[in-house]
């Protein structure tokens, strides 16, 4: 494993006009000085479901498979149905669990990992659930970050979500600010600690923005596809981001995951996503980043399966690239992918809940490329 540490910031529910997207940096100076320093991603989107519920698993998930409701520990919540970050993490490196940490405020019931065979609950993460505010969570985490050192963190703040949604303006923006200064904390830490300094990546994102003004309701809401709750921020600084660059690399959410893979040397499989190597120095390992010399479809794994499996795919240029699912009488059941992609190997999870058992097929199309169809079998 690499001498390296990662922190995840995400900041629920925060609108883009009043964090990366407001040039003044009114409610966030701190991350405007601090993304001039490091790397942003200007045109960085939520592409599913823009509902807390769905888009913080999709961030930690690299996936939008869908979650599953379960009773756990006497608690009605979800899991995720694909592996997370934490557990690729300490799969690959043999790592305990005060290496991979997850820290919000108290919840009796927060969503949980997968329970895979091959990954689950053995290398889900150090939950620290404790306190009610953004504030709160920080004490907490520097706490936990000054005792244990954990190569991989993920912080997670709600306030600006729950404040948004009060219909309080001043309140919403006053947590915004918070987040902001938290942001700076955080950072002022890792550059002041001997053992983070100079080995630590901070990525700084949210899992949904909100209406823009005029539209539904504004700031006070979110959830359907309009481009005010699609367009979210992200930006990274550190030891393993180049300084000071913008790109206009249309990315999404489960771009997250195979980023931080490729800084901490863990796999990834079970992602959509792909790795931002654009935003990373060129001494991250990128082993796997070589590009295709051929356009080809793998067979899905496992096959037969039910509900998920993972279907791969080579692109040896960018392009627009279709992936669709049909029945034997030539019908979508399923749409996988439908976006620009960047030349490279891709993975995507199929959860087929709700499809009936049979025989299916599956077609990817690329630009000029020839399309290419394989079966596959719903047990």
């Amino acid at each position: 494993m690499p001498d390296k540490y990662v922190v995840l910031v995400i900041i629920d529910g925060a609108r883009y006009s009043e964090t990366l997207g407001d040039t003044a940096g009114t409610y966030t100076p701190n991350m405007k000085r601090l993304a001039l320093e490091g790397a942003v991603i200007d045109s960085f989107f939520n592409n599913g479901a823009t509902v807390t519920s769905r888009g913080v698993p999709a961030i930690w998930s690299g996936s939008w498979s869908t979650p599953k409701d379960t009773f756990y520990n006497g608690f009605n919540t979800q899991y995720a149905t694909v592996p997370t970050l934490w557990e690729y993490f300490r799969k690959e490196h043999q790592q305990d669990s005060t290496e991979a940490m997850y820290i919000m405020k108290y919840l009796g019931s927060p969503w949980l990992q997968s329970f895979r065979p091959d990954y689950g609950p053995a290398y889900w993460p150090w939950y620290i659930l404790q306190g009610s505010s953004d504030i709160s969570v920080w004490q907490n985490a520097k706490s936990k970050l000054q005792t244990h050192h954990p190569r991989l963190s993920v912080l997670y703040f709600s306030d600006v979500d729950h404040y948004g949604h009060e219909g309080n303006w001043d309140a919403y923006t006053r947590s915004i600010a918070v987040a902001d200064s938290i942001v700076n904390l955080l950072w002022n830490f890792v550059q002041a600690d001997p053992v983070y300094k100079d080995k630590t990546t901070i990525l700084v994102t949210n899992d949904h923005g909100r209406h823009l003004d005029g539209v539904s309701t504004g700031f006070v809401g979110h959830g359907d596809g309009c481009f005010g709750c699609r367009r979210i921020m992200l930006f990274a600084i550190g030891a393993d981001v180049k300084k000071g660059i913008h790109t206009n690399t249309k990315r999404y959410i489960p771009d997250i995951v195979p980023t931080i893979g490729k800084i901490l040397n863990f796999p990834t499989p079970v992602v959509s996503g792909t790795s931002m190597n654009e935003i990373l120095n060129p001494t991250t390992d990128i082993t796997d980043s070589e590009i295709p010399s051929n356009f080809s479809l793998n067979q899905n794994y496992p096959n037969p399966f039910n509900p998920t499996t993972v279907i791969g795919f080579d692109l040896p240029v960018d392009g627009n690239v279709s992936l669709k699912v049909f029945n034997m009488m030539g019908e979508e059941v399923g749409e996988l992918v439908n976006e620009y992609r960047s030349a490279g190997k891709h993975q995507i999870a199929f959860d087929a809940s709700g499809i009936p058992s049979g025989v299916y097929f599956y077609r990817l199309e690329s630009g000029s490329h020839r399309s290419i169809k394989k079966m596959l079998l719903i047990k």
